[in-house]
């Protein structure tokens, strides 16, 4: 996967635009947040099967055991990351607009690192959460 020449200033617009915006499962949820951060910096949009499948916290999981087997937000990021080729890297080489696991077990959820490689965004109820980079146990290089 390559990043488009402008994909910093791309990638600071998506955080501008969605900074305020409130999380809303098939609208701005943790996954869909991240894929379309992969989109802006690349222009592929990783999570085509998933878009206008789901509108509730049910559904969406239904959707992820549908499409890659089981329910869970590190299954998809798997099966998304071997579908697109894209690698693994050990959180702590996790940089700006590289993709990442928050937790583990049922409660995991994705972000991606800010652009100044500080902290994680997540989207959150009230907008785009920061968490310490420190919150990361998988990532993947976008």
């Amino acid at each position: 996967m390559i990043r488009r020449p402008d994909w910093q200033s791309r990638l600071s617009a998506y955080i501008v635009d969605c900074a305020h915006r409130p999380f809303r499962y098939g609208e701005l949820d943790c996954g869909l947040f991240v894929a379309g951060a992969i989109e802006t910096m690349t222009g592929i949009d990783v999570a085509g099967e998933l878009r206008g499948k789901y509108r509730f916290r049910r559904e969406a999981f239904a959707a992820i055991r549908a499409l890659c087997g089981q329910p869970t937000m590190a299954a998809i990021a798997d099966h998304l990351a071997a579908q697109f080729g894209i690698e693994p890297i050990a959180p702590t080489f996790a940089s700006r607009g590289d993709a990442v696991q928050l937790r583990s077990g049922q409660r995991a959820s994705l972000g991606i690192v800010d652009l100044h490689s500080h902290h994680l965004l997540t989207p959150y109820s009230a907008g785009l959460l920061r968490l310490p980079m420190s919150h990361a146990v998988r990532a993947w290089r976008i």
